[in-house]
């Protein structure tokens, strides 16, 4: 899983789009993990949700990677951390009246 928050992937546009050394593709995600690894930090930050636990590998073969945007952070782009990425969704979610 690759999270990003929003704001991230319009700054890493206007970064991309505004530098002449940009060039080809650009991986654009803070974070790469299992899904168990989300549920965890999930869990952490919300202890009163009802969040599944995962006492298996979920993904077989997948490799977990910290700073995978090499180009775009060399490029000046500071990720928000997963942490926040998660912390706002579920903001933005209770906003919305999707969670209570």
């Amino acid at each position: 899983m690759g999270a990003v928050h929003v704001n991230d992937v319009a700054l890493g546009h206007i970064l991309l789009y505004e530098n002449p050394s940009a060039s080809g593709r650009n991986l654009c995600i803070e974070s790469i993990c299992h899904w168990s690894d989300f549920a965890v930090a999930v869990a952490k930050l919300y202890p009163g949700y009802k969040v599944p636990r995962f006492t298996e590998v979920t993904q077989f073969g997948f490799l977990r990677a910290q700073k995978p945007s090499k180009k775009l952070i060399d490029l000046g782009l500071n990720f928000i951390p997963m942490e926040e990425i998660i912390k706002d969704a579920v903001s933005s979610l209770q906003d919305k009246g999707y969670l209570s």
